[in-house]
Formats: structure tokens, sequence, C-alpha cells
């Protein structure tokens, strides 16, 4: 049998992860007879370089832009239909035919980019997958991640992909879950182990020394601890403005030298995507769970990277680096090396730490004590899926959690230091589990692979007869606790239970800008909410279903209340906020959206122990978009952002007094204030969230989170209908309201105190406006008289330049031409 195998190889910045999966389905399909294999590679040299015995052909590459992505899939598709003009003949997309023609089956081999964020490599696989049906080939798909961020088009051609495939390997439940739910009939979906699993534990049949002491040396980094930056600085406080040590780019020493093979190794591996988190706050983070653990070991820690270009000391050496820097404890500093090299070193770790996801699968094939941390739900979802597969459950730590530990620590350093002491004290028990389960793991993986090569021929092979490995014991309970604010709940919540946060959104027949608002709560990384989704009065069958195709990440988080009519938005913000049992609350209309970590960030502003603000608002941006409608499904795009009030230092009852200062997206307040200023204003149809802000404002202390924007007011302006923004649409009506809200409160202020300062005080105004309409008439006589001036300059400048020696030459040059 001749198999093409496509996996992201030949990448200019090496990637460990891709290569190891690559090597793993050579290795897995020349162990059950298959040796006739073609690699699909972005360069033919390097993979000839790294993998012996197999052939290699350029790969189909696509553009980044989704528009210009989606335009090659479909030129693609007219050359499979027959249209060979709609591509020149140069396009390798010819020769790709022909490769994969020539082949018995295509293997798309593991990893976690058939998503939008990946989108380029998801219409890659998908083109490839069109090409190997168009041709009558078998397709299998081994050891994938789906989603969990898919646009409308991007689902549709993963469906259509998976459809295509003999057989589809999903290594997640999130993914084995979406698989199912896209292509319901679909008798080959299956849950799989990664890829490189197998090809991990055939590795430990190698004569290695526990710490590798035979395994290449390599070249290493020195880079000086914030301790001895300090020393050097002079007791300067370098680690906070040095820029050469904030940044870790301390040009250390190349050094040959290994770690003491005595001590505990602690393998380190961390990406410079860090989610939503600035990279100096991640890697402070990082810094210290990796000294809490040397503190706890005494071992010694050793950067692993796994993603970045020979010799160029990019991508994680140049985050390791900014790691480092920040750490109290030594380390030694690994330049990327080829992917079996960096699997043994992983695989002799006594501990490995880790934000990506093939540090963990090796780590946990080695019997290591693994603490994985997520950036992400993205990465969460991944190593979730790694851990299962060795029946772990409740062992992947959000960043988030660590950086707000909440109920579980004082702060991120009592967090590392709790969950490494537990992480320590459970290292013999996790290794001998790890141990205990290996053989089963190992019959998972080769009964997987045999199943791969049954899905190439052709055949859907029969579902496998093995359980799934048993769940485990093993792992600590601070990572459980920590866990617990910060992912989907493991079961529904139930409908009367108190969350931290109660969150209001008021929709009415805007199914396009709900979905976006429903995906943006699901993407807080904070996650002890209920979200109360009050329909006012508008269709309730689009609002239920959109509900319900999210129902499991809610998990059990949503009340839907539907109203029977329109109530207006205050009277919707009521409703709401009675449904629901919280500390805090929020309004998020559907068409806004927050930055992750604005739930985070808001809520530890209002926990800290010295806090006594009744609410809290952030910096917000204002974003411009418009919706193409006459698209299916409908577009929205974005077109222009500005900071709203930039100059914005505070929040104050004066300045809201003279216009409002935030807007309900940006504001998250203490239910409690409810007893104390009423409720919204239901009288009012439009100002009403400014109308709260002056009477929160009077009784209470309102925060102000200043820096990044955390949350975004999206505006319309040439929208109309149920599409567009009421500041917009109902301009006059926001001004009628926002006089009737004034005089509201000047009345209520003239019965209580009188209206003789007022009287006074608009005697002196209407004498000030006097003066300044006064001045405004003189400002436009000066304006008038200036313009003259000019003009008569003017013309003094060219009476001055026609009687000139050069204007005599002019004259004298025009009359010998006869020129007028």
């Amino acid at each position: 049998m001749r198999v093409a195998i496509l996996n992201d190889v030949g990448q200019s910045n090496y990637h460990v992860g891709d290569e190891a999966m690559c090597h793993a389905a050579v290795d897995a399909l020349r162990a059950r007879g298959v040796h006739d294999v073609v690699v699909l590679t972005r360069d033919v040299e390097a993979t000839l370089r790294y993998f012996q015995g197999v052939e290699a052909v350029p790969t189909l590459r696509f553009p980044w832009p989704p528009e210009q992505r989606e335009k090659r899939l479909a030129d693609i598709d007219r050359v499979l239909a027959g249209s060979t003009d709609a591509l020149p003949g140069s396009d390798p997309l010819f020769d790709l035919i022909e490769t994969i023609r020539g082949v018995d089956a295509v293997l798309i081999a593991g990893g976690g980019n058939m998503n939008s964020d990946y989108g380029w490599l998801l219409y890659e696989r998908a083109a490839v997958a069109r090409i190997a049906r168009h041709v009558n080939k078998p397709v299998v798909l081994s050891g994938q991640t789906l989603g969990p961020s898919l646009s409308a088009a991007d689902r549709e051609v993963l469906r259509q992909a998976l459809e295509a495939a003999t057989l589809v390997g999903l290594r997640d439940a999130h993914s084995l879950r979406l698989a199912r739910s896209l292509c319901p009939e679909h008798r080959g979906i299956r849950p799989s182990p990664d890829d490189a699993v197998g090809w991990s534990l055939a590795a430990l049949a190698a004569p290695w020394a526990k710490h590798g002491s035979d395994s290449p040396v390599g070249r290493t980094s020195v880079v000086p601890t914030i301790d001895q930056a300090l020393e050097r600085s002079g007791g300067a406080d370098a680690s906070v403005t040095g820029a050469s040590v904030t940044d870790g780019s301390v040009a250390g020493a190349t050094s040959t030298q290994s770690a003491d093979p005595t001590r505990p190794r602690i393998v380190a591996t961390f990406a410079p995507g860090v989610g939503p988190f600035d990279q100096g706050e991640a890697a402070e983070a990082f810094a210290v769970v990796l000294d809490a653990l040397v503190h706890r070991t005494g071992g010694t820690v050793e950067f692993v990277p796994h993603l970045a270009q020979f010799g160029e000391h990019d991508g994680d050496e140049e985050f390791h680096r900014k790691v480092a820097v920040r750490m109290h404890s030594p380390s030694v500093q690994r330049e990327i090396e080829t992917a079996p090299t960096s699997l043994r070193r992983t695989l002799t770790a006594d501990y490995v730490v880790t934000t990506r996801y093939h540090p963990l699968v090796f780590g946990l094939a080695g019997g290591a004590t693994v603490l994985p941390i997520a950036v992400d739900n993205f990465a969460e979802v991944r190593m979730a899926g790694a851990c299962a597969t060795w029946g772990i459950t409740g062992q992947v730590v959000p960043l988030a959690a660590l950086i707000t530990p909440r109920a579980v620590a004082w702060d991120l350093r009592e967090a590392a230091q709790k969950w490494t002491q537990e992480a320590v004290e459970a290292q013999d028990a996790i290794a001998d589990d790890l141990l205990a389960r290996r053989p089963d793991v190992r019959e998972l993986t080769d009964a997987w692979w045999d199943t791969v090569v049954v899905g190439l021929t052709g055949s859907t092979p029969a579902p496998s007869s093995l359980p799934p490995v048993a769940p485990s014991g093993a792992g600590t309970e601070i990572s459980r606790a920590l866990r617990r604010d910060w992912t989907r709940p493991e079961t529904p919540l139930p409908q009367q239970a108190r969350t931290t946060v109660a969150i209001v959104m008021r929709t009415k027949d805007r199914g396009l800008l709900l979905g976006r608002a429903l995906d943006d709560v699901l993407g807080q990384t904070f996650a002890d909410w209920r979200l109360v989704l009050v329909n006012d009065g508008g269709d309730p069958t689009p609002v239920d279903a959109l509900v319900a195709e999210r129902e499991h990440e809610f998990a059990g988080r949503t009340t839907v209340l539907h109203n029977g009519r329109s109530v207006g938005m205050e009277a919707a913000s009521n409703i709401g906020v009675r449904a629901a049992d919280s500390e805090f609350v929020c309004v998020h209309d559907d068409d806004d959206r927050w930055h992750p970590l604005f739930l985070q960030r808001t809520v530890a502003h209002l926990e800290r122990p010295s806090c006594t603000d009744g609410g809290v608002m952030v910096r917000t941006e204002i974003v411009y978009e418009r919706v193409d409608t006459d698209v299916e499904p409908p577009v929205i795009t974005e077109t222009g952002r500005e900071v709203f009030w930039p100059q914005l230092q505070a929040i104050t009852l004066a300045d809201l007094v003279s216009i409002n200062r935030g807007v309900p997206i940006s504001f998250l307040y203490r239910r409690s204030m409810h007893r104390v200023i009423g409720d919204f204003d239901e009288t009012l149809p439009a100002v009403g969230d400014w109308e709260f802000h002056l009477r929160f404002a009077q009784a209470a202390t309102i925060g102000f989170l200043d820096g990044q924007p955390l949350a975004y007011w999206q505006q319309r302006p040439d929208e109309t209908g149920e599409l567009a923004n009421s500041m917009h649409a109902g301009a006059q009506v926001h001004r009628r309201y926002d006089l009737a809200v004034r005089e509201r409160h000047f009345q209520e202020w003239t019965r209580d105190n009188g209206l003789g300062l007022p009287l006074f005080m608009a005697r002196e105004f209407q004498s000030v406006q006097h003066r300044l309409d006064a001045l405004e008439r003189q400002n436009a006589e000066l304006t008038v008289l200036l313009r003259e001036q000019q003009r008569e300059l003017h013309n003094v400048a060219n009476v001055l330049a026609d009687n000139s020696f050069f204007g005599f030459i002019k004259r004298k040059l025009r009359r010998f031409f006869g020129i007028a």
C-alpha cells in the first residue's frame, strides 16, 4: 500500500509536536507493513533530512486572510469540477492531484489546527480531502482536535472534510462531540489517542539513563536570574525597569553543560502565545511556579523549546529567556532540537511544567509528574484530552486561576506553593499510577493504528472493543480547587445555585449579534456566572436555538426568559436582575463584547479586602462595524476603533452629571446596591443606564480599571432597524430623555432647597452667555477683517513681483513670443 501523509512538517519554524506526529504516523504504518510513504511537506529538503526512507512532495499552501483562502478553495473546487483553466497551469495544485492519484490512500495526521484560528491549515486539509475524494482515494483523519473557534463558513468546510473521511479519530471529548453534531450519520467518527502517544511509549524501549546522561549534550544558554540581575545593577529594581532584564534578552554565554544528574529534572516548555494575558504577566506566573517547584524539590529547571527556528533563538527560546530572567533559581536554556531528541529530554524528566500540548503527552508517557497550565480554552480542551487518555481528569490548571486564585490562596505565590507542594508529595503515587496504566494505554494506541490501516483500505472499521482507560485518582486536589471558578462546570449548574456574577443580556430579533454575544460570554476566563437572557418581545425560536447549540458549553449556566411583548430596556434589565442570585451583576447587551479578562479583572477588583467601591468600570473601546446582509450568512465587518473618553482617569459624580462616562458593557457592580438605590428606571426608553449611574455615584464610589480596554462598545452608525444602535437610530429620543432626567433631578433639588440659588445662578449664567455671544460676534468680525487683509497682501505681492527685474524680463519674453 502506498500512503500519502499530510502533517504540518517542513515549516520554517521547527515544531516538535507536528514533526513528532509525522514520525509517529510513519513508524506506525511501517510497523503494520506499509513502507511506501509520501509525506506532503512545506520543505522537501528538510523533511528528507529528518525522515528516512520516505518520499517528500510539496503540499498546498493557503493564504491567511479568510476571504482569500475561501476563494482559493473555491478555485480548487472549480478545477476538480472540470474547469482546469480556473487556475494557471503552473499552480502546484495540479502536481498534488497527480501525487494523490498515484497513492492508495491519504492519512491526514493529527493536530490542533482544524479551526478558524488556523484557517489556512484547515483549508489545506479540506482541499487534500476533496482531491482524494475526487480521485476515489480513501481518507483517514487521525488524532485531531476540532475547533473550538469556528466561523460559520469554516464550520461547513470542516463538516465536508469530515464527511469525506472513512475514519475520523478525535483526541478530546469536545472534538468528538462537535464531530458527531456536524456529521450525526457518520459511522467512522471515533475517540482516539494523540498520534504521538504510541511513538512516545515505543521510545521508552531505548537504553537511556534516567537522567539522559548518554543523550546528546546539546547547546544551552546561560541567562542571569533576577537576583543576579539585581546584583549586577547595584540593587536597582532591574526586574521591573531594566528592559534587558524584563524582556529576557540578556545575552547569556553559550554553554554545553548538562544539568546535575543527581538532582530532579524539571523540564519546562512554554509557548510565547499566552492567550488573553500579557506576556510579562504570564512569564512572571510561570517563573513563580518553577521557583516554587525548585524550592520543594531542589531540582534543576531545564527549558526545552518546542517551536523555534534553528539558530535564530526565537519562538519558545526567546520566551523562555523572559521566564528565566524572572526566576530566583538558576536554569538551563536548551536550543531547539529535533523531535526525537526533544522527546527524549521530556520522557526522562521527573517533573514537566508546560503550556504546550506535546510536552504534556511526552511527560505522561515517561511517568513524570506533570503540571499543565492552560492559557485559554483551546489549550484546556486539548490538554484535558491528553490527560484523559491516561484516565486523568481535573489536573489542567488555567493560567487565570494561578493569577487570581480567589479562595484557594491569597495570591499567585501561595497558589504556586500549594500546587507544587501537593505535586511533590504525590510524585511517587503518580509515577506508580502512570506505570501501571502504561500497558492499557499502549494497547489502546496499538488498536487505534490497526484501525487506521483498515480505514486506509476504504473500509469502515468495526468499533473498538477496548474500553477507555479507567479513571485515575492520581493528581492533586489543589488542581481541582483551582479549576473550580475558571472552567466549565463538570455537571450542569442547578437553576437555583448562587453564582459570583449574574450577566443580564437583553435581546430582540438580533440572532446574528446574539450568537456573537453568547460566544463572548463563553470566552471569559472567569467561569462562575449565570447568564440571564431576556428576550424582550422577539421571536423565541432563534433565541432558543442559539442557546441549544451551546448547551454543553453553558452547562446549566443559562436562564432564558421570553417576554410576550416588549417592556423596554430598563424593565428587561430588572427582570434579568431578579431572575438570578449572585454577588455581582453586569449588563451585557447582545451587540457588545468583552475582553476575555473582563470578569476576571473586575471581580478581582471588587473582591479585594480593602475595596469599598460599589462597582467598577473599565477602560472601554468603541468598535465601529457594518453588517453585510446581502450575503448568506450575513457578515459583520469592523471599520474602525477609538478609545471611549481616552482622557478619563476616574469615574466621578461630577463627570457623570455632565455626560455619561460609562456604558452597560463596561460596568460590574455589587447586587446589594439595588437595596440602596433601587432598580433601573422603567419609565425611561433611553438613557436609563446614565440615570442609573447617576444614582449609583450618589450612593457609592465607582472604581476604574485603566490600561488595556476590557470592554468593547460596538456601534453601527449606518444601520437601521433591529441592527441599529439606539443612540444612533434614536438620537432624538436620547436628547429628549436626557433633558427629562436633568429636569426631574433639578425639580427634586429645588423642592428640597428652594429656587433662590438656581435663580441667582441662572442670571449669572445668562450674563456670561451674553458676554460669550459678544465675543463670538467679535471673533467673526475679526475673521472677516483678517481674510480681507490676506487678500490685500496677496495683491501687493503680485504688484511687487510684476515690477521686479524678473517681472520686467517676463514681460519682454511674453512680447517677444507674442503671448498676451
